[in-house]
C-alpha cells in the first residue's frame, strides 16, 4: 500500500526544533538512537564485522555521532545531511543520499528516517550510492505502511509529510544491494561475514 505524500518537506530550523528539540513533540531521543547504536555495533561484531569507520547518510542533528563517541571513541566518524541549516550549524557536509560520492568505503553505513522523504527514483539512487560506499554493514530504519498499519508509530508526532511505502517495498530495493540480517541491519553480499540462516530476513 502507497500514500501519497504531501508537499516535500524542507529541513529548517523549525521543523528540527519540533521534531528533535522540543520534548513535547520530538520523534526521537539521544537514548533511543544510543540503544540502537548499542545493538548495532554488538549484533556486527557477532557477525564478525568489523566496525572502525561510520558514515551517517542524513546526519541531522547528530545523535548517531553522540552515541558512537559514547560507545568507541576510536570510530571513525563522517556525516553530512541535504539541510543548509544543519550543515550551517554542525558544519556537516551538504549532500543528498543520492548525489553523494566518495572514494571511501566505510565499514557501516546509518540511513536513519531518511528515505521517506524522497520520490521512488531517489530512493534508487540512494541505495546504489550508499552501496558504493559501504563494505561492511548497512543500518536502514524508515517508517512503513506496515507500521502505521500495525499502530507502532505515534501518529500524532510522526510528520506526515512523507512518502508512506510498505516494507515489502523497502525490502525489494536493498535486495539489489545487500543480504538482509534482520533488525535493520543489512549486510554487503561479499562482506566476510557469518550470517546464520536463521539471523537473515527476508
Amino acid at each position: 500500500m502507497t500514500r501519497k505524500p504531501t508537499v516535500r518537506r524542507q529541513f529548517d530550523q523549525a521543523f528540527f526544533k519540533r521534531y528533535y528539540h522540543d520534548a513535547t513533540t520530538s520523534v526521537i531521543s539521544a537514548d533511543d538512537v544510543f540503544k540502537r547504536a548499542c545493538f548495532v555495533l554488538a549484533y556486527l561484531a557477532h557477525l564478525q564485522v568489523p566496525v572502525h569507520t561510520v558514515l551517517d547518510a542524513g546526519c541531522g542533528t547528530g545523535l548517531w555521532m553522540q552515541a558512537l563517541h559514547d560507545i568507541d571513541h576510536s570510530i571513525d566518524y563522517f556525516g553530512f545531511d541535504p539541510s543548509e541549516y544543519l550543515c550551517r550549524k554542525h558544519g556537516w557536509l551538504q549532500s543528498t543520499v543520492a548525489e553523494f560520492r566518495t572514494r571511501r568505503r566505510f565499514d557501516l553505513v546509518v540511513c536513519q528516517d531518511v528515505m521517506q522523504y524522497m520520490p521512488a527514483a531517489e530512493v534508487e539512487r540512494s541505495f546504489a550510492a550508499i552501496a558504493r560506499a559501504c563494505r561492511g554493514a548497512l543500518y536502514f530504519d524508515v517508517p512503513t505502511s506496515d507500521d502505521i498499519d500495525d499502530g507502532f508509530l505515534d501518529m500524532k508526532r510522526t510528520d506526515r509529510k512523507i512518502h508512506v511505502r510498505s516494507a515489502e517495498w523497502y525490502r525489494r530495493r536493498l535486495r539489489k544491494h545487500f543480504v538482509n540480517a534482520g533488525g535493520g541491519v543489512f549486510v554487503m553480499p561479499d562482506a566476510r561475514t557469518v550470517l546464520l540462516a536463521l539471523e537473515r530476513g527476508r
